[in-house]
């Protein structure tokens, strides 16, 4: 480890001075290189803790003068040719190490961007442990079901944690969410009725990533979590049109008629929403005054779409893009675990005004009611787990924000 002697930091193990009074990470580099007694050496930051032995290996065998992530300078592969560019460099106070690689002999190394995740507070540290007994269960889940050779990679964290069972074209969704542990819900029966409504809507040719039929799905259970097996997607990149989103919604309505098992109303969500404002200790990361604004407007919102009398039908639940996958075979909807039967107006809230062309069968006025409603419940169970992922942070004040101006 390089650092400065004179923090005198409570370490337990030596610090190698770097003698040097910049504070840069290339002084460090040039440290390590100068005191190493290999050829090549990998050199990490102490906030990217999560590098894989395969990666590390990755960057040694690929270093000329250097190999980099794309995202690089650090961590990287460093050789001892490299020493005497950096040391000029530093001697000359340019500090850049990103920019140093123009004159070194560098390649490009892919990595798992979970890997280079940033772990600098202790919220970082909760996300880290999450992902790795996320990991732990789904690999041994894969393990106990005989998938050989299996590694994982984590392809979204920001609701339950998913992973790719690599190289086997299946993806494990690991419940880790708490808000439904928070409300009483119990994952194994949510997860259980979403892949029984996934294989409902797959039959009847509905848009939807089916669950694995070998493995078969599940849940399983590991390490107080439980999972459940999908077919692996392969994303395409391209956006998706609000008029596309809105006929694979229709799509997917068709193949949810006729569901025969049970699902829970969208008043019973609305509930557990409102426990959640209303609690205790109610949004720990809402300042008071904008809490007591959420609060009422969820109440208020909800008294007027009560009144309304429109006919329940199956919904998403969660009809929103990021929900919605631009696949080699089209566009599949994923999380059907929001599955419930309401009005109409309430998944088509979530889509653009452009996509309300494609059912105008909605009520209008109560369209409007609803994307204020969604905004609320979205906002409820962001703020109820802030700072899990970026993508929940900004989801979180997106919509606050947009219930502010609308309500």
């Amino acid at each position: 480890a390089v650092g400065k002697g004179a923090d005198a930091l409570p370490l337990p193990f030596p610090i190698l001075d770097d003698g040097s009074t910049v504070r840069a990470p290339i002084a460090g580099v040039v440290a390590g290189l100068r005191a190493a007694r290999h050829d090549v050496c990998v050199t990490l930051p102490v906030d990217v803790p999560l590098l894989s032995a395969r990666s590390v290996r990755a960057l040694a065998d690929a270093c000329a003068d250097a190999a980099v992530p794309e995202a690089g300078p650090l961590p990287g592969a460093y050789r001892k040719t490299a020493l005497g560019p950096l040391e000029d460099r530093l001697r000359r106070g340019e500090l850049g190490l990103r920019d140093a690689l123009a004159e070194l002999d560098g390649r490009f190394v892919t990595l798992d961007p979970w890997e280079l995740a940033n772990v600098n507070t202790p919220a970082d540290l909760v996300a880290v442990d999450r992902r790795a007994r996320a990991l732990e269960a789904a690999l041994a889940v894969a393990e106990r079901l005989g998938l050989r050779s299996t590694e994982g990679r984590i392809l979204q964290d920001w609701n339950d944690t998913i992973v790719h069972l690599a190289p086997h074209p299946l993806v494990a969704r690991v419940a880790t969410s708490g808000v439904r542990s928070a409300t009483g819900v119990d994952d194994r029966v949510i997860q259980a009725r979403e892949v029984a409504v996934a294989a409902h809507v797959s039959a009847r040719g509905g848009p939807v990533v089916p669950p694995a039929t070998s493995p078969p799905p599940g849940p399983h259970d590991h390490g107080g979590l439980v999972l459940t097996l999908w077919d692996y997607a392969e994303v395409e990149l391209g956006e998706i049109g609000p008029l596309q989103a809105a006929a694979a919604l229709r799509a997917l309505h068709r193949a949810l008629d006729g569901y025969p098992g049970p699902l829970p109303a969208l008043d019973d969500r609305l509930d557990r929403a409102h426990a959640l404002v209303s609690g205790v200790e109610p949004l720990p990361a809402l300042a008071p005054d904008r809490r007591r604004f959420l609060g009422d407007a969820f109440v208020l919102l909800r008294e007027r779409v009560e009144v309304s009398t429109r006919p329940a039908r199956i919904l998403h639940g969660g009809a929103h893009d990021g929900n919605l996958l631009r696949t080699r075979d089209g566009l599949r909807w994923i999380d059907l675990d929001t599955v419930c039967r309401g009005p109409l107006e309430w998944d088509v809230a979530h889509l653009g005004e452009e996509a309300v062309a494609l059912f105008p069968e909605a009520d209008r006025e109560l369209l409007a009611t609803m994307r204020l409603l969604v905004s609320a419940e979205v906002a409820i169970w962001c703020f109820s787990q802030y700072g899990r992922a970026p993508e929940v942070d900004e989801a979180a004040h997106f919509h606050l924000a947009r219930l502010g101006e609308g309500v």
